[in-house]
């Protein structure tokens, strides 16, 4: 039986964009797919009117537009699309920004692992590929690395990007485990994975080209220190409590139950 996956795009800004989204995944991909879902993170701009109308244009009887009345932050307009894919039975998630900096295209690619049962997440690493090629400024891939190299040592599992946002999910793996209580910024990228690992899942990656054009959206210099000091928290905390010295209730299988 064929697996029924959510393509999720949590947009915000993406007036411009989501347009030239759309028109990237694959026409294979449109007929593989159950659903497309983009959820208008309560824009101030006209994101949901350019994709109804090009849904409209282009007849796409699959995708479908939500508009949020408030702003659910990044990881909780990611969480709304996790409770979507639970309440409406999809067996898969696939994540896709809507500026265009991760690779529609490569939908198949990131399902894969899941389909094949290697994976319970999978997570599109630009960092293993050529990230310069594509535009990614050096502050970032710094940034990058040194954030990554940190989590690997703290959190016991080594990845070569713990930071994308290309991304998906076995929904029954989502099930077992209490997604709800992760961070709601842009940190839920790790908290996620964190929560995954707790209940032994696997996770996989694949190499993805970068790219960072004139339309990409990317956090502030602020938000991006915010996000790192976040980020680094919830890895200390995991390492504390994988190493018994503290015991923190969300990264503790045995107190799911309770919580």
């Amino acid at each position: 039986m064929r697996k029924k996956l959510l393509i999720y795009i949590p947009a915000y800004k993406a007036e411009q964009t989501i347009a030239k989204v759309l028109e990237r995944f694959p026409k294979e991909l449109y007929a593989f797919a159950t659903q497309i879902l983009i959820s208008d993170n309560c824009s101030p701009d006209n994101t949901s009117e350019a994709a109804r109308k090009y849904i409209k244009q282009h007849k796409l009887t699959k995708v479908k537009v939500v508009r949020r009345q408030k702003n659910l932050f990044f990881g909780g307009n990611i969480k709304a699309g996790c409770n979507y894919a639970v309440q409406h039975n999809f067996d898969l998630m696939a994540v896709v920004h809507s500026d265009g900096q991760y690779p529609p295209e490569h939908v198949f690619q990131l399902i894969k692992p899941l389909l094949d049962g290697k994976a319970q997440a999978v997570s599109g690493s630009r960092i293993a590929g050529d990230p310069f090629g594509g535009g990614m400024p050096l502050w970032r891939y710094l940034g990058n690395r040194v954030l990554t190299w940190m989590e690997d040592f703290l959190i016991g599992h080594t990845m070569s990007e713990w930071h994308s946002g290309f991304r998906a999910y076995d929904i029954h793996a989502l099930k077992r485990i209490p997604f709800n209580q992760c961070e709601n910024g842009y940190q839920w990228t790790t908290d996620i994975l964190l929560l995954l690992l707790t209940n032994n899942n696997k996770i996989a990656e694949i190499t993805i080209p970068t790219h960072y054009g004139e339309d990409s959206t990317s956090p502030s210099v602020y938000r991006t220190f915010a996000y790192a000091f976040h980020t680094m928290k919830l890895a200390f905390i995991f390492f504390l409590n994988r190493i018994h010295l503290v015991s923190n209730k969300k990264y503790t299988k045995k107190a799911w139950k309770r919580a």
